[in-house]
This record gives C-alpha cells, sequence and structure tokens, in this order.
C-alpha cells in the first residue's frame, strides 16, 4: 500500500527533528504519571468498535513505556495497534510502534517482544487473564 502524501511529509518532518519517545522509565509508576497528566479516559470505545486503552508496556530489558492500544473487542481483546507519546510543542503526539522503533535506541534489543497491561480491565480480554498483572 502507498503512503500519502500527508503521511510522507509527517515522515520527513520525523526524520529531520526526531522525537524523543517517553518511556525506558527503570518503575513503572513513572510511566502510569505521564498517562495522568493526558486527559484521556483510560478505556474508550471507537466508531468503528475498537477499544482504545491506555496501557503501560513492559519491555524486555525490565523497563517502562506509558502506550495507547486499540483492542479489538470482537476478538476477545487482541491488541491490533501500539502507540508510543512523544512531547512535541508543549504537548503529547502518539507514534505507531513501527515508526517509533526507528527513533528508540537499541529497541530491536529492548522494547520488543513486551508485554502489556491496561490501566482499565477489558471485559471479556481473552489476552490479560490476570489482569492487572502484565501479559
Amino acid at each position: 500500500m502507498a503512503k500519502s502524501n500527508e503521511q510522507k511529509d509527517r515522515l520527513s518532518y520525523l526524520e529531520e527533528n526526531p522525537p524523543k519517545i517517553i518511556g525506558g522509565y527503570k518503575r513503572q509508576g513513572w510511566a502510569v504519571k505521564v498517562l495522568d497528566k493526558i486527559s484521556n479516559d483510560p478505556l474508550e470505545v471507537e466508531e468503528d468498535g475498537t477499544l482504545t486503552a491506555t496501557a503501560i508496556l513492559e519491555a524486555k530489558d525490565m523497563t517502562y513505556y506509558p502506550a495507547f492500544l486499540s483492542i479489538d473487542s470482537s476478538k476477545k481483546g487482541q491488541v491490533v495497534g501500539v502507540y508510543l507519546l512523544f512531547e512535541e510543542e508543549e504537548q503529547y503526539n502518539l507514534i505507531p510502534l513501527e515508526l517509533a522503533q526507528d527513533f528508540i535506541p537499541g529497541v530491536d534489543r529492548i522494547l520488543t517482544p513486551f508485554r502489556y497491561r491496561t490501566l482499565a480491565k477489558i471485559e471479556n480480554d481473552a489476552y490479560q487473564l490476570n489482569w492487572p498483572d502484565f501479559s
């Protein structure tokens, strides 16, 4: 699939002005504090029926990243999108994990694979069986 001009412009902008991805915290409480600063509800239902959930990612190096997850409730809670945060012009913006990986040093050895936990419990989620523990 071809990228739109808007996507290409955004990617060029990010390459010229690399975003500082928020995370890499040694304690998950710091990642929670970042999410507390954002006015989104911990769980929101989108028009297409997916859920957007605030979450904490636990990287394989045992550091933590605040994130937003797109979750397909029709597929028993399957994660269909992961978005990390970066600060830009005194506000937080989201960046898809696939793109964010280019801006996190050593991401292939640090961030993935990751475990996660949403801040709110999602009913009928077959993937977070031991919520609020990481899955």
